[in-house]
């Protein structure tokens, strides 16, 4: 990915994370943002740069570690043991601003009818599902198969403006048949072609997922992680 295109994935989400548009360029020191009505500690390491956003007290258990650290669940739950917490990921961040090499073979039926994607959801794990919420996205793009069955879906949706979240739900029995790769790479040009710039989020432990994004032309740039503390014991 060339600088132009970091610079934008690094405004993007310094907006998510309420930072000021330049809280992610290039320069030292972890950008930060104590928020008084949070219960959430939020971390971003993003290609050598980094930022932390949550409530005031998690941010000074925090700041004296260091970014790889931070991207550790065992760490960040330490920082809170004294409280009812949950977390969440780490997940690695992956980006391409790069179309995909043209398909060969016989192209794939694609539907882009939102009861196709509920369909396929009605087929896979319920962790899977949640993982994805293919459903509640922008756009999707449904493989089908000769009975005109869903088989694997890809959809995303904008992410502050600049970025495309895209994600990946196959069906069990049609898994590591490379139809998610298919579905990632349709939705994918899809997104390029509306401006914006692809962006997938693959669970750190998930080496499928991880292998799918790296299939589909993606390249690892940056993890994201968070964990809450139950507002009852704040």
């Amino acid at each position: 990915m060339d600088p132009h295109h970091l610079d934008i994935v690094r405004l993007a989400w310094s907006r998510e994370l309420g930072l000021p548009d330049d809280a992610l360029t290039d320069r030292p020191g972890r950008a930060t943002r104590a928020d008084p009505e949070a219960d959430t500690l939020r971390f971003l390491d993003l290609r050598g740069t980094s930022a932390m956003v949550g409530p005031d007290w998690i941010l000074r258990r925090a700041e004296p570690l260091s970014d790889r650290d931070l991207t550790e669940p065992a760490t960040l739950l330490g920082l809170v043991q004294d409280r009812s917490v949950r977390c969440s990921g780490p997940l690695t961040l992956w980006f391409t601003s790069d179309y995909q090499e043209p398909a060969t073979g016989r192209p794939p039926v694609v539907s882009d009818d939102r009861g196709h994607v509920r369909e396929l959801e009605t087929a896979c794990p319920p962790d899977d599902v949640t993982e994805a919420h293919l459903s509640t996205r922008d756009r999707w793009f449904t493989i089908l198969d000769d009975a005109q069955q869903p088989v694997s879906s890809a959809g995303y949706s904008e992410f502050q403006g600049f970025v495309a979240d895209v994600a990946v739900l196959t069906a069990p029995l049609f898994r590591c048949r490379g139809l998610g790769t298919q579905a990632a790479g349709i939705a994918t040009d899809d997104a390029l072609d509306s401006g914006l710039i692809a962006q997938f989020r693959a669970p750190r432990d998930a080496p499928a997922s991880c292998r799918l994004a790296a299939r589909t032309g993606y390249r690892e740039l940056g993890t994201y992680i968070e964990v809450t503390a139950s507002r009852s014991t704040l």
